[in-house]
């Protein structure tokens, strides 16, 4: 009797034990992120016309984004290396030629990238060579920033005078992204005859310049036709 019972436990043990290693583990509850990203909204290009080309208004006599390896770069903090390379630290401030196409601009539409300084000085001022100014000279660009770039920022024209003093405010706009492409047509008459440094500025209005990626399209002074 004893030994039927033996047996019969170790037969009862061998088959709990197969239904045990059978048994799938178990599978973990995926635990929920504590914030779910949100897929960002696209923002319409805020102007795809670069304004008309001062060739069929006059003579261009200074091309910012042609002479922009000759400009001195500076943020508010520090005198920069104009026209680093790609892989050079760019958070004290950028600025680099864009191709037109890539802003759905025609291709007589030089364009401007500029990005201000987002590790202090938070600004970019761009100063072009010396330059002098004729009477009914004007300044003219179209002003906006890259498609889904959050920026907030003020352009700006100024300049260093023959002494070396800086005039700041002169010329000013403001952009908000997702607000109409600003057409500038400034006339600069009341500089006739004086030469000058003029200064491409470009400051944020936000906490997150690194973001602020700014457009001068077709930024030019220019002689009109007679």
């Amino acid at each position: 009797m004893n030994k039927r019972i033996g047996i019969l436990s170790i037969f009862l043990i061998f088959i709990l034990g197969c239904s045990f290693l059978a048994s799938p583990p178990p599978t973990a509850s995926p635990v929920p992120p504590s914030q779910t990203p949100q897929s960002p909204t696209a923002i319409p290009p805020t102007s795809t016309i670069a304004p008309t080309q001062p060739a069929s208004l006059g003579t261009i006599a200074l091309d910012f984004v042609a002479l922009l390896c000759d400009a001195k770069w500076m943020n508010g903090a520090q005198h920069l290396t104009a026209c680093p390379t790609a892989n050079a630290d760019h958070s004290g401030g950028y600025a680099q030629s864009l191709d037109p196409a890539s802003e759905d601009l025609p291709a007589n539409a030089p364009t401007l990238l500029t990005i201000p300084a987002w590790s202090g000085g938070a600004a970019l001022f761009l100063r072009y060579p010396p330059f002098t100014v004729h009477t009914a000279d004007r300044f003219r660009a179209t002003l906006r920033c890259q498609v889904n770039a959050p920026c907030d920022v003020e352009y700006a024209l100024e300049y260093y005078d023959a002494n070396g003093k800086y005039h700041s405010p002169f010329l000013s706009w403001t952009y908000q992204a997702g607000t109409s492409a600003i057409n500038v047509d400034a006339d600069l008459s009341g500089l006739a005859g004086q030469t000058v440094d003029f200064v491409l500025a470009l400051r944020p209005n936000n906490d997150t310049p690194q973001q602020d990626y700014s457009l001068w399209i077709a930024p030019v002074i220019y002689h009109p036709n007679p």
